[in-house]
């Protein structure tokens, strides 16, 4: 599976079922200048739209969802994600939908619209993206947030 052509398909998927979201994560971080590899596609969405998202995604490969991630329960950092794996063969995809609530509330809010050569992508504004890994704040996060404040933006 070629990640970029998977995060492409799941976009144009989502924009078919009329569902707003924005890249992040690994992905973002790349989009925003600051080279990173990434296994995974990590999109925000709105929380009422998740199950019209997995719906969405299903057709794609998409149909193995696990059970919902709630990170920090409870506190001011609490993030909401929905994972949803692909398996061909002996290749496996990762999915994973972040919650735009609880500490992400808003998070959609200025996103951009970023132009690729494989076609463009709705993706988190570079100052969401620092907020997001300051909230996760996992040692590769720590490192996208050196990377990022070093680069210049795209958007």
């Amino acid at each position: 599976m070629n990640l970029v052509d998977e995060l492409h398909a799941v976009s144009a998927a989502l924009a078919r079922a009329a569902i707003p979201y924005a890249v992040c994560g690994g992905v973002a971080v790349t989009i925003h200048g600051a080279t990173r590899s990434t296994k995974d596609i990590d999109l925000l969405i709105a929380p009422e739209d998740l199950a019209r998202a997995l719906e969405a995604v299903r057709p794609l490969g998409f149909q193995f969802a696990a059970l919902p991630l709630v990170f920090d329960e409870g506190t001011s950092n609490e993030r909401h994600v929905q994972r949803v794996s692909k398996i061909a063969g002996a290749e496996h995809l990762v999915l994973d939908l972040l919650l735009a609530h609880a500490s992400f509330a808003g998070f959609l809010e200025g996103a951009v619209e970023v132009s690729l050569p494989e076609g463009s992508l709705v993706v988190v504004s570079r100052d969401v993206l620092l907020r997001m890994k300051r909230l996760a704040g996992r040692a590769q996060d720590l490192a996208d947030i050196e990377k990022l404040t070093s680069a210049g933006d795209v958007s």
